[in-house]
């Protein structure tokens, strides 16, 4: 009987490579005296491998690259780099396998009762063979390589080159330093550089943790050692790259799965309800009717610029006679600048946009990461062609030589600004303990999570340890596609987020900085001199009120303490601040009045701070990525582990998404006078090629989820085995297909969306609908969605006349109190800017946002999770900035009218964007007399409580 578990972990022959445990000593036919020998692999074992196996692991097709044709494959095993085989015949992964029947898989021809019986009497006997295979084999400079890149560059690199001496290559090896031969061939004791590393000279003690390397451990040292006593042979190897060759690791059967297939113009159909209306009328369905025009109205602006209609627009587009009235409102929302605000919001998440750097407590800031958000929205209403966005984004440093152009121009600016999409991961890499190479693979883990799962829809990280369990995405393509980006990120030629930044900007801008800056940042540097004192102030202030008995030494010692990450501290350091803490957080009517007033006063200057900076023109420091033309050669690493190679590995794409004979081709992109690869250029082109199966189905299945709240395929981020079909393929590809066509225009892929009649239905839902459409998978009606936390706070501002939309710059400040409570300074004017404008500190979101699912980042969100917890309802009830605000519209319809009837009414108006119904003014009247009877001498409360009330009302957090 089948293990179903074991079945679905290890869902492929392929997967046997993966848990390869035990390495194994082969005992020939001249090895195994204990029994005679009656079965051979030749004669007994390969025929029946060739009957059941072979189809998948061979030497033309390689699942997991595992060959079991020849006993050289079976010693080699898969990608983990493991032999098949072990030393105890029942410990091997070969026959855990076939013993638990998880292979071969299910659907395929399964091993008889007699045929494993075989292969059990064979692996007894010690797996006899007439082949000898060789077990060891010898050690070559790709063993030898990795150790130096590891161990050794930090001092002897492209950064920094000590004695002359280049450790990247063999050839700088053998060069030696300016003193001399560091090897000799043969003779290992006679090394120089063995000599160092025994003596723990090299690498120096004193640098370890300045250039964040670790000795050299025994294993590695032994390797070294027997490279040299074997003479440091160099054998030719070349990386393992795509060819004109079938690709032995990836089949054309397993490039039959739909999203790995271009998209095809379907026979039939010429627009999103021909679709749609054909998949209804299988189940005897048609549309909903149209929605109202109120209901359309607030739809439409809701969705495209995330907010509803000011009054004015509400009353021109409701009141006009015009029959194309709604095609031009769609129009105009996608020429206003909001639009790009709310779609560009989209994008950033997608990108893992944040302004700080996280992976450390101190989640240090990212000061200039604004600029990309600003970039993202400016192309959304741009309307940049979605292949150019993509191209700017991942090769923006390759697009124009602006390392030797003669005048910096404003599109060069940009194209490195765009390169921030591949530089907004978690990165604690500036931390002066979190810079190793593991925590530098994991930036670029992220960085290819990013690219993966938001711009191709496929989960590639899943292949950094292993071949995917699922999909056919062998670990080397992971490495391929890593060396794709090795120029820009190299583990072993880093720049941290402190140094990995350029100075750019056009003559003017650069005129304007030098003219305006220096004399607001001397100002600002006094101001900061006085803030730290000042907070210094507040903590002794503190201490000597709660603590007067505590030795002035203590409390010098407390502010030191303060200054060291919380998980360095020592004891006597947690203690002290602990005792700070708790005086710190007292209630304030609880603090005495000199500790108020300290605070005040920091208080005070930060806001004088904030003020000083908004004078300071954009500095030209720029947070980008870019080539810098000599990346390490990238291995594959066993279980994903960066002090295990494997095999050497070149630039190059997921084969499935390839013919698999087709080389990936690349080139410096400014020919021999730069020395930019032109890899990351390469893959963009690839990726926006209009073949590429993936890129416009994925992008368009992301814009049809943020209209209907469901893509057509359900699982965003992928499109693999593992992924949901789409519920309506043929349209997916129609819309892929027309979003090309169109120019890669996201604004047209709006006008086809929101123009359709599917797009106008009814939210409402009669019991036939809900029974032959349940999930509303079919789109039988619209569906009702809540608000998203940016268009919650965005509509609460506007509908209180709170807003302020100047665009972009720095981000808006927050301020976090003592109850942990993140709340956003308004600017001078008491108005607030839009949700994208705020600070997105990792660790510190605004209560508001993290309260309606604003994502956390990790790397990056594809879709949002969408909850309905109490929280929610208690935030919006008790918060005082929502209160504030509903006091602002209040007293906003208090100064237009003092009429009941007509308050209720501009309330229904402003806030809900139709008028209330007859039973709605009745309700209110009441409840607007009872509020006044509650407080008779504060008028204004009453429509300041109702005002509330409709605020915190789901016909205002819910789009129709």
């Amino acid at each position: 009987m089948r293990q179903p578990a074991i079945f679905r972990i290890l869902s492929a022959w392929s997967c046997c490579c993966l848990f390869l445990m035990c390495n194994f000593q082969t005992l020939s036919a001249e090895e195994s005296p204990a029994q005679p020998i009656s079965l051979l692999f030749e004669t007994d074992i390969r025929p029946l491998f060739e009957r059941k196996c072979a189809h998948c692991h061979s030497e033309t097709v390689r699942k997991g690259d595992l060959d079991v044709s020849s006993m050289t494959g079976l010693h080699k095993g898969g990608d983990s780099g493991e032999s098949a085989l072990a030393e105890s015949w029942d410990e091997g992964m070969l026959w855990m396998m076939l013993d638990s029947e998880s292979m071969p898989p299910e659907g395929e021809e399964q091993l008889t009762a007699e045929e494993l019986t075989t292969i059990e009497n064979w692996l007894k006997a010690g797996a006899p063979a007439k082949e000898q295979v060789q077990l060891t084999e010898a050690i070559t400079q790709h063993d030898v390589l990795p150790i130096l890149l590891l161990r050794c560059t930090a001092c002897h690199g492209a950064q920094l080159q000590e004695a002359k001496l280049d450790l990247r290559s063999i050839g700088g090896l053998k060069a030696g330093s300016e003193n001399g031969p560091v090897m000799v061939p043969g003779d290992p004791k006679a090394s120089l550089m063995i000599q160092r590393i025994e003596s723990e000279a090299c690498p120096p003690k004193g640098k370890l943790l300045k250039f964040f390397v670790r000795r050299t451990p025994e294993s590695e040292l032994n390797t070294l050692k027997t490279w040299l006593a074997e003479g440091a042979q160099e054998f030719p190897m070349e990386p393992d790259i795509a060819t004109e060759q079938p690709d032995p690791l990836v089949t054309d059967e397993d490039r039959k799965h739909w999203a790995y297939q271009s998209p095809q113009r379907p026979t039939e159909g010429n627009s999103v309800d021909d679709y749609i209306l054909a998949k209804l009328q299988e189940r005897g369905l048609n549309f909903s009717p149209e929605a109202e025009r109120d209901t359309l109205i607030r739809r439409a602006f809701l969705d495209l610029i995330g907010m509803p209609p000011q009054y004015e627009d509400w009353q021109h587009w409701r009141m006009t006679t015009n029959p194309n009235w709604y095609a031009e409102m769609i129009d105009e929302l996608l020429a206003s600048p909001h639009y790009g605000e709310r779609w560009g919001r989209y994008w950033l998440d997608l990108a893992g946009y944040a302004d700080s750097e996280g992976g450390v407590s101190s989640d240090p800031l990212r000061e200039v990461a604004w600029k990309y958000r600003d970039y993202v929205i400016e192309s959304f209403n741009e309307d940049k062609p979605y292949d150019r966005f993509l191209i700017e984004q991942l090769a923006g440093d390759e697009l124009v030589d602006y390392e030797h152009a003669e005048m910096i121009t404003e599109e060069m600016v940009e194209n490195l600004i765009a390169t921030g999409f591949l530089r907004m991961g978690i990165d604690q890499t500036g931390s002066r303990t979190m810079n190793f190479v593991p925590e530098r693979l994991g930036v670029i883990n992220d960085a290819i999570t990013i690219v993966g799962s938001g711009l191709m829809g496929m989960t590639v990280e899943c292949a950094r340890c292993h071949s995917h369990k699922y999909d056919p995405i062998p670990q080397r393509d992971y490495y391929r596609l890593k060396a794709v980006f090795q120029g820009a990120l190299d583990e072993y030629d880093w720049l941290s987020f402190k140094t990995r930044k350029v100075n750019l900007g056009t003559p003017e801008q650069r005129e304007l900085v030098n003219e305006v800056n220096p004399p607001i940042l001397k100002e600002v540097r006094s101001l900061e001199l006085q803030l730290r004192t000042a907070q210094r102030d507040v903590i002794l202030t503190t201490l000597r009120e709660f603590y007067p008995e505590q030795s002035e030494d203590d409390r010098q010692a407390t502010l030191a303490a303060l200054k060291v990450a919380d998980n360095n501290r020592t004891l006597k350091q947690r203690q002290l601040v602990e005792l700070f803490l708790i005086a710190e957080i007292k209630p304030y009517d609880l603090q005495p009045q000199s500790v108020i007033s300290a605070r005040e006063h920091v208080e005070s200057l930060e806001q004088q701070i904030l003020g000083v900076k908004e004078k300071l023109v954009a500095p030209l420091t720029v947070r980008a990525l870019w080539d810098r033309g000599e990346p390490s050669p990238t291995y594959l690493l066993r279980r994903g582990e960066y002090n295990k190679p494997g095999p050497l590995v070149g630039p190059g794409v997921p084969a499935v998404l390839t013919d698999g004979r087709t080389p990936f081709v690349y080139d410096s992109p400014f020919g021999d006078s730069t020395k930019q690869t032109g890899r990351r250029l390469a893959f963009a082109r690839w990726l926006t090629s209009p073949e590429h199966p993936l890129t416009a189905r994925v992008m368009v299945n992301r814009i049809w989820y943020h209209h209907f709240g469901t893509g057509l395929v359900n699982t965003l981020e992928n499109f693999g085995l593992q992924g949901e079909r789409p519920s309506h393929p043929e349209l997916l590809d129609w819309l892929a297909l027309e979003f090309i066509d169109r120019g890669w225009s996201i604004k047209e892929l709006h006008r086809l969306i929101m123009n359709s009649q599917t797009y106008r239905q009814s939210s409402l839902v009669s019991q036939e609908r809900y029974e032959a459409d349940p999930t509303n998978r079919l789109l039988s009606r619209m569906p009702l969605r809540r608000m998203n936390a940016e268009a919650l706070r965005d509509s609460l501002l506007q509908v209180s006349e709170k807003l302020d939309t100047t665009p972009g710059g720095p981000p808006d400040p927050i301020s976090v109190d003592r109850d942990g409570l993140v709340s956003v300074i308004p600017e001078e004017n008491g108005k607030y800017r839009r949700s994208v404008y705020l600070q997105y500190r990792r660790t510190q979101i605004p209560s508001l946002m993290e309260t309606f699912d604003y994502p956390i980042m990790g790397p990056n969100c594809t879709t949002r999770t969408v909850s309905t917890v109490a929280p929610q309802s208690l935030m919006l009830m008790n918060n005082a900035h929502v209160r504030e605000l509903a006091a602002s519209l209040a007293k906003s319809v208090a100064n237009e009218t003092s009429v009941p009837e007509e308050q209720i009414s501009l309330f229904y108006k402003l806030v809900l964007t139709r008028e209330p119904t007859d039973q709605e003014e009745k309700l209110g009247l009441v409840a607007l007399k009872t509020l006044k009877e509650q407080w008779p001498d504060r008028p204004e409360a009453a429509l300041e409580s109702y005002s509330h009330i409709l605020l915190n009302s789901a016909a205002f957090i819910y789009i129709d």
